[in-house]
């Protein structure tokens, strides 16, 4: 339907005796009707004609203010999506805590936690000696992470898989009172064991060259016990020489 530019019932009726209607008055006139006759005959044509683009006016106006509020109703559909996506994006970024049960209690033992430099070293699957993870190791960490509250906001440059990345400065720096692992005084014989093979185990991987690190190799063990056992030996004797 072709738009009505304006609304015919502003329209004021014509003059119908004048020249722009003289042909239509004229015809009618000479179709028998007297002039009186005729000048009601174009008035009712113009009014019904008037009254039907008057229901097409206000059909049109109703059908524009349904587009108007439909239009309106989506681009607020719209601003409310995009301002809900926002929201849940900033809730992903706010810092939540775990829920907890407000019944359990604290552990009646704390495990005490290696140094971050550990962590990353068994996050890269590399090598990183047990001592880390004694008491003595822990405790270390535990004094340096207080010693420097700030170390965990420290950052430095790492090469990570050919590229140069941040990465907290805790996280690659090894303690100057490590100790290998056959230096280790506790369980000695089974941790010189572990850290040789763990040691080969790092090695052969670099290689392509991986074996089973749960597969205790009895003839390997019994020459590290063996090994201990003549150190053992061998320091009691000077001991007892330099008494």
């Amino acid at each position: 339907m072709e738009r009505i530019p304006a609304d015919p019932a502003l329209e004021a009726q014509p003059n119908f005796e004048s020249m722009a209607y003289r042909g239509w008055l004229n015809a009618l006139i000479d179709g028998g009707a007297t002039r009186e006759n005729a000048i009601a005959q174009m008035t009712e044509g113009w009014r019904l004609e008037r009254q039907e683009r008057i229901d097409l006016w206000q059909q049109q106006v109703e059908e524009e203010a349904r587009e108007l509020q439909e239009r309106a109703e989506h681009e607020k559909a719209e601003k409310e999506a995009e301002e809900q996506e926002e929201r849940r994006e900033a809730e992903k970024k706010k810092p939540k805590i775990n829920d907890f049960d407000s019944e359990t209690p604290v552990a009646d033992v704390i495990i005490p936690r290696p140094s971050q430099y550990a962590i990353q070293k068994i996050k890269n699957m590399e090598y990183v000696e047990l001592w880390y993870f004694s008491p003595d190791g822990c405790r270390e960490a535990a004094i340096t992470s207080r010693s420097t509250s700030d170390s965990d906001d420290a950052f430095g440059f790492a090469k990570v898989d050919g590229i140069v990345a941040l990465k907290t400065i805790a996280s690659f720096k090894a303690s100057q009172k490590a100790l290998q692992d056959h230096d280790l005084s506790w369980q000695k014989t089974l941790l010189c064991y572990a850290g040789f093979i763990r040691r080969e185990w790092h090695d052969r991987l670099a290689q392509n060259q991986g074996f089973n690190i749960g597969i205790i190799n009895n003839a390997l063990y019994n020459t590290l016990s063996n090994d201990v056992w003549e150190t053992e030996h061998d320091e009691s004797l000077k001991l007892v020489r330099s008494s």
